[in-house]
């Protein structure tokens, strides 16, 4: 049990290590195009298109890294003061909810970007790239947030059962 927990955390730390360089890709997309529209008076045709594919793949491909840190919202009124047994048996408590939605966002994505694929999408607009890679992102970052959610499942479980878990 332990050795996945470390495994699934090491994947969600090597996904957002290399995630955290599309912040800096979205802003150099961004300030290509605010040069290019203010100082040149020649906006591109694809600097908005590509930084919105940017983000969105930075958005959620990054939930299992921010899940592995706790880093998602909480009811911090009910949660913040509490020993780490009582935080790990609310978790426990709200896992359910949180396979719904996980397998829900990996079931309709999935359906969403199998569509995508099967007639290689591509956007309408003048640059037209291809879109199906993007919304390939939509249930393989499902994916990594259900494993991430499992793996903090089971570390809930070890901390209820011994007091002591996987460190973060």
């Amino acid at each position: 049990m332990r050795s996945f927990i470390r495994v699934v955390n090491k994947i969600s730390e090597v996904s957002g290590s290399l995630l955290m360089w599309f912040a800096w890709i979205l802003t150099l997309i961004i300030m290509w195009e605010i040069i290019a529209r203010t100082f040149f008076n020649h906006p591109t045709v694809w600097a908005h298109e590509l930084g919105g594919m940017v983000f969105g793949a930075l958005s959620i491909l990054s939930g299992a890294y921010t899940l592995r840190y706790k880093g998602h919202v909480n009811m911090d009124l009910l949660y913040m003061n509490r020993t780490p047994r009582a935080k790990a048996i609310m978790d426990l408590i709200t896992f359910p909810f949180f396979l719904v939605f996980g397998v829900t966002i990996l079931w309709l994505g999935w359906e969403f970007a199998w569509r995508s694929v099967k007639i290689f999408e591509i956007s309408q607009s003048d640059w037209a790239p291809p879109l199906w890679p993007i919304k390939l992102t939509i249930p393989l970052g499902a994916l990594l947030l259900l494993l991430q959610g499992i793996a903090n499942l089971l570390n809930d479980i070890l901390i209820i059962k011994t007091g002591k878990g996987e460190t973060y």
